[in-house]
């Protein structure tokens, strides 16, 4: 067994299967040096034929809170949205699979990374947020990935109101694989990794490959448009800038256009 610990990210290799840990006190929010740091991890491992799984997991009080609201100010969103997208492109691209292990609450960026493993497990106390909407802006990955799970209007319902989806309602619209008890997740998460990593090495990613192939055709384009769009359009607007002033204000936002 291996461990690595940098940036706040703890990387554990058991040599089939590997865990990446988000350590970063208190809600585990990554700053783009974080996020390239996390893709170049996912960049190694790919390189390890023997893996045939990743795992996400945190070990702080939510999954993850997402990206930090400083790194989306007009003078640094466009390197932040560079690096979410690459990551995003590398997970796509990924010929391991990767399982994302929710005991808390996920928002906006965490969110987005815990619903884009292939798959998830949930605990009865995990829930899921694209709360973007209310700090006027929306979750570039969950644009174009939303609907693959959900469907369209479900998708766009969860983006436009931001409200949080609990795990049971997470479960019964497709944004999880599993929902378990807290008593029971870790006995159940471990049942389900040895589903996985019994299998045929070379057999898992030439599956994987085919499968995003055939049913991911065009998401990797259609995130790429919308990181585009939040970077180029977005910090035009001025609810934008009013929506990232009311978060450092701690106040609510006073829209213009509303």
């Amino acid at each position: 067994m291996q461990v690595l610990k940098m940036n706040h990210i703890k990387l554990t290799n058991y040599g089939n299967y590997a865990k990446i840990t988000f350590s970063k006190p208190p809600l585990n929010v990554f700053n783009t040096e974080d996020l390239i740091y996390l893709e170049k991890i996912l960049q190694e491992l790919n390189r390890q034929k023997s893996l045939k799984l990743i795992i996400f997991e945190s070990d702080q009080k939510v999954f993850s809170a997402g990206v930090d609201v400083a790194d989306h100010l007009p003078e640094k969103i466009i390197p932040a949205m560079k690096a979410f997208n690459k990551l995003f492109g590398t997970l796509l691209e990924l010929d391991i699979p990767t399982l994302s292990l929710v005991k808390s609450a996920c928002f906006g960026g965490g969110s987005e990374l815990a619903l884009f493993c292939d798959f998830v497990l949930a605990s009865e106390n995990a829930s899921f947020a694209q709360s973007e909407i209310k700090l006027g802006c929306f979750p570039p990955l969950s644009m174009g990935h939303l609907a693959y799970l959900t469907g369209c209007k479900k998708g766009l319902e969860i983006i436009l109101t931001g409200e949080s989806v609990n795990a049971a309602e997470a479960l019964k619209i497709g944004l999880v694989n599993h929902v378990f008890s807290e008593e029971e997740f870790d006995q159940k998460a471990d049942e389900f990794i040895n589903s996985i990593i019994s299998k045929s090495s070379s057999i898992i990613r030439a599956t994987l490959s085919t499968y995003k192939k055939i049913n991911y055709a065009g998401l990797k384009e259609k995130i790429e448009f919308a990181a585009k769009s939040f970077a180029q359009e977005l910090p035009n607007l001025q609810d934008y800038h009013e929506g990232i002033n009311s978060f450092f204000e701690k106040r609510s936002p006073s829209w213009k256009d509303c």
